[in-house]
């Protein structure tokens, strides 16, 4: 894949345009304010699910390059190096052969091209196979089902596959590539796959990637085979059955999350055109971003075993470290899976998409109070030990939860079964956030003070919560910090509409109060991993950059004479020292 492609799969618009435009959530996209041009109505939109942006006002659009070059008034040259670095991508490793890269890229068509013909292959042999009967009658999928989810066979034949594909050109090694055929003691190369059902995976945009195989006779082992990973197959960012769901989000606005490939056909097949599974691996961050692109609704449905309670416990901890809560979806315990309760009381039924919606909000609840429950009926929560236990266990999922309004809510959801107050509860998560210095907090360590959150409400949380402030000059009373701040507030007075006017005079609204609360929290876990000098540093530099606004404002004043507005440059150099 070219660096490009690479910057582009691993830097998300949202995030990055939210690095310097508020945007807010309108229906699927985002939208505000243009930055390259003044308008008085919003009509610069960010599409996440197409990762692009579009300004109707001055014409601007594309992707996220196009948008760093412009905000940023860089070539793409520039751009491309400060995007690789923040994705952490090497670009030395891509710059160093291009002729590698170039191979590397033409090997890459040649499997999809290898991958289309080999399904054609499958295709070919599936009816009257015992794959056909298997799907049909064991299984009970329609043939509408498996043309949907192109479910073939592969014969139990060492040969008949290498003898179609050399006539398309493709001779053993690159079947070996591909780990499509293996090659004998005597030196014959020979089909890898054989007297198996098929289950092609696709990437979101429909490219045959790779296949999913599993056994037909009770007695071929194993039982399911997914073999390495090629240049095409990265399981750690393919969803199977997205490229099908996709389809539908439009009408449903909902993704289920389901163990195993067979769910997420049973879901399709009983009304539920939404289901996508991981490849044989346990969620991942690149996952997360890649559902979040398409929906924020998200429901798991796990199978009803022991082991899926410690499943579920890390994968929430990555849902919530990518901003996404999803629901848990409870089916009765007599039956193993989603697959298996759907065949048992669905045959024959149909819903609506409304009796859908309406069945999965009677079945599906919010996942850590799920998390919770199962842990009330497991430990004693009278039992000092095993309170503390859980109480543990809850912490270290809602330490990757940054909205303070939805980390209020679950610890309002903590307090009843544990009979105390939401607020105790707070304390205690704070004491144990304190305790985490070398947490999941990794991205908070080196706090960003161009953040777009940060430049706007930080300033107001010192002045909300100002003992970090106190301490701090205790321990380094030669720092000016209290100095500046001060100065900053007489220098308010020609400017009312300052924000740290409005939290001195309280006048803040809702929501200003909301992100108050959000930015003393998100404060209170970064500072909490630094030492005091770079505390010091960090804050120092954020409010002289403040300070250097503010003077830009009164030196425009004409309300403002030239004495006085010497008089305050002169003060701001002196403390800038």
């Amino acid at each position: 894949m070219a660096l490009r492609d690479d910057v582009l799969d691993r830097t998300d618009i949202v995030d990055l345009v939210s690095r310097y435009v508020q945007i807010k959530k309108v229906w699927k996209n985002r939208a505000w304010l243009c930055p390259f041009h003044k308008e008085k109505s919003p009509s610069f939109t960010v599409a996440e699910d197409k990762q692009i942006f579009k300004c109707f006002g001055c014409g601007k659009w594309w992707n996220a390059i196009t948008f760093h070059m412009e905000i940023e008034k860089i070539d793409f040259r520039d751009s491309m190096k400060i995007l690789s670095e923040k994705a952490g991508i090497d670009i030395a490793s891509y710059q160093h052969d291009p002729e590698k890269m170039e191979k590397k890229q033409q090997m890459r068509e040649k499997f999809k091209l290898l991958n289309k013909r080999h399904q054609r292959f499958l295709r070919q042999h599936f009816p009257w196979s015992s794959a056909e009967s298997y799907a049909l009658h064991q299984r009970q999928l329609s043939k509408k089902t498996i043309d949907t989810f192109w479910l073939w066979f592969a014969p139990d034949s060492h040969y008949d596959l290498i003898h179609v594909l050399k006539e398309k050109w493709f001779d053993g090694q690159d079947l070996m590539q591909a780990w499509l055929a293996k090659k004998g003691s005597s030196g014959d190369v020979y089909a890898f796959f054989r007297n198996r059902l098929t289950f092609p995976i696709h990437d979101h945009i429909w490219n045959i990637v790779w296949f999913w195989w599993r056994a037909l006779d009770k007695d071929q082992q194993p039982k399911y085979l997914n073999t390495t990973e090629t240049p095409l197959y990265d399981k750690s960012k393919i969803l199977y059955g997205l490229h099908t769901a996709r389809e539908h989000l439009k009408e449903r606005q909902l993704l289920i999350v389901v163990e195993w490939y067979m769910d997420v056909i049973a879901l399709h097949q009983y009304g539920l055109p939404i289901g996508i599974a991981t490849c044989g691996t346990a969620l991942t961050a690149q996952h997360t971003k890649l559902i979040w692109r398409h929906t924020e609704h998200l429901i798991f449905a796990f199978d009803n075993d022991k082991a899926w309670f410690e499943a579920a416990v890390r994968w929430l901890k990555v849902a919530y470290q990518q901003d996404v809560f999803p629901k848990v979806l409870q089916f009765p315990s007599e039956y193993k899976d989603v697959d298996e309760w759907l065949t048992a009381t669905m045959q024959g039924s149909s819903k609506s998409v409304d009796e859908w919606k309406e069945f999965l909000h009677a079945h599906a609840i919010d996942w850590f109070s799920h998390v919770l429950d199962t842990l009330d009926e497991k430990y004693d929560l009278r039992n000092p030990v095993e309170r503390k236990r859980v109480l543990r266990i809850c912490f270290e999922i809602l330490i990757h939860v940054e909205d303070w309004s939805i980390l209020s809510l679950y610890l309002d959801t903590m307090s009843k079964p544990f009979s105390t107050w939401a607020d105790i509860l707070l304390q205690q998560f704070k004491l144990f956030m304190k305790k985490q210095k070398n947490s999941n907090f990794q991205k908070h360590e080196e706090p960003d003070i161009d953040n777009a959150l940060a430049p706007r409400y930080l300033l107001g949380s010192l002045r909300y919560d100002p003992t970090m402030i106190h301490e701090l000059t205790q321990e380094y009373p030669e720092s000016n910090l209290l100095d500046i701040i001060h100065f900053m507030e007489k220098l308010s007075t020609y400017y009312p509409e300052s924000l740290i006017n409005s939290i001195k005079n309280n006048s803040l609204n809702a929501t200003q109060q909301q992100k108050l609360l959000e930015a003393q929290l998100r404060r209170e876990q970064q500072f909490w991993t630094l030492s005091s000098d770079k505390k010091i540093h960090i804050i120092k530099t954020f409010l002289l950059k403040q300070l250097h606004n503010l003077e830009r404002v009164i030196l425009k004043s004409k309300k403002i004479s030239d004495t006085e507005k010497q008089e305050i440059m002169s003060q701001a150099r002196d403390l800038k020292k």
